[in-house]
């Protein structure tokens, strides 16, 4: 009898878990199992300031529940609800609602616009009987990111503004970090291969990187640029391309074009090339000549005489239009003028208008000079043939005692043979009185 209590007691020991184990499965299969999945974000990733629709999906794989599910969502800054409703009522949740069976829930939340860029958590709350279940240990993550990165390119410099030909210029490029985030491994490309472009990289590289640019921060990057010697004036594009990463990996690029103005400064020499009128008180022509020393072509020449007291104009028109000069060429403009009196230095004042091959204006104003002379300096020089008035006026008075002498030969040759041995006989006197 003894030996058969404990055998019977040794069954009960062991059938005891058995039985535990029995009426917990019979517990739980009796209850509600939830599981929530974050389904989506829309957009993915959502910028800051923006709308994000938030979709939950609500699984039940336990007993239907007895009471409504309330499904309550937690918005802590950078989200706020945006025209909806912070809690959703679904009802009773069916036995083994999984798969297609799920409820979907969906919140709409705003994103703040100072948010930073980052997986940010949203937290959210089932309420049903017997309690609450909380998921705000980082279960639900949302993406707020800038979906473009920017990298802005806040200037680009050249000096000097034009390359000369056969020059050399420096390109400085300022770019700005305006997401949130850092942004790495930045590159920028200038891409000389165009066998039309007469540029090429100096004393540098067409590549040039920066590690590393925190938000919100500029940087800047230079490079040396030189132009053919025989490179014709005008506007020239170089590619430029930057690529850089954001923290998350993500590659983005840049294009953009670089434009270069290859030409040199107009160089005009303006000059009188020669004047027929040297003295005051005169009229005459001068001729303005205008030379272009420069390497660079200018285009729509215009000069204006400008007034003056020193002259008076005697042309129609005190403006000329000369147009086109090439480079190591001239042009040249008469003007009838009238010099006023009491003027030693004439004083010609000249305006000139034009643009150089890439069609910027220009305009300069230069004085010219031209030196006066006296009478007797233009004889002195050669300029001036010297007065005949005498050599007249004695050849004159030789024609009226010819004439005297004749007449009276004429009328009384007697007395004019004595008086002309008379005249004869003074001569040697008056010889020798000289010596």
């Amino acid at each position: 009898m003894k030996k058969n209590l404990i055998l019977v007691s040794f069954i009960v020991l062991l059938l005891l878990p058995l039985a535990y184990a029995g009426v917990n499965q019979i517990t739980e299969t009796t209850t509600a199992q939830l599981y929530v999945t974050l389904m989506s974000q829309d957009p993915d990733p959502v910028e800051p300031g923006q709308i994000v629709n938030v979709k939950f999906k609500i699984e039940n794989e336990g007993q239907q529940t007895s009471e409504d599910v309330i499904v309550k969502i937690l918005p802590q800054y950078p989200f706020k609800i945006y025209g909806d409703k912070a809690e959703k009522n679904i009802g009773k949740l069916r036995a083994v609602a999984t798969g297609a069976d799920a409820v979907i829930v969906e919140f709409k939340l705003k994103v703040d616009e100072n948010a930073v860029e980052e997986d940010t958590e949203l937290e959210l709350q089932i309420l049903m009987e017997g309690g609450a279940i909380s998921y705000t240990n980082d279960e639900f993550l949302i993406n707020i990111q800038t979906h473009d990165a920017v990298l802005d390119i806040t200037s680009i410099t050249l000096t000097p503004e034009q390359i000369a030909p056969g020059e050399t210029a420096e390109v400085s490029i300022m770019v700005k970090n305006l997401a949130d985030s850092l942004l790495k491994d930045i590159k920028f490309k200038l891409d000389f291969d165009s066998t039309t472009l007469p540029l090429a990289p100096y004393q540098s590289s067409s590549e040039r990187r920066i590690s590393q640019l925190q938000s919100g921060y500029q940087n800047s990057l230079a490079f040396g640029i030189v132009a053919d010697p025989e490179a014709a004036p005008g506007l020239y594009k170089i590619p430029l391309t930057i690529t850089y990463n954001d923290e998350q990996g993500s590659a983005y690029s840049i294009e953009d074009i670089l434009a270069i103005t290859v030409g040199d400064m107009p160089k005009l020499r303006v000059y009188i090339k020669k004047s027929d009128v040297l003295q005051k008180n005169k009229a005459g022509k001068v001729t303005i000549e205008i030379a272009n020393a420069g390497s660079s072509d200018i285009k729509f020449l215009e000069l204006t005489l400008l007034p003056s007291d020193d002259y008076q104009l005697v042309s129609t028109t005190d403006y000329f239009y000369l147009g086109d000069v090439d480079s190591d060429d001239t042009e040249s403009e008469e003007i009838d003028l009238f010099i006023n009196k009491k003027v030693e230095t004439l004083h010609l004042p000249i305006k000139l208008k034009y643009t150089d091959a890439n069609n910027k204006p220009f305009q300069q104003q230069f004085d010219l000079e031209l030196e006066l002379y006296s009478s007797s300096q233009l004889k002195k020089f050669g300029l001036l043939e010297k007065s005949k008035a005498g050599t007249y006026f004695f050849i004159f008075i030789l024609i009226i005692v010819g004439i005297y002498l004749y007449r009276r030969r004429k009328k009384d040759p007697e007395n004019f043979s004595k008086d002309l041995r008379r005249w004869r006989n003074k001569i040697p006197l008056l010889k020798s009185k000289k010596k």
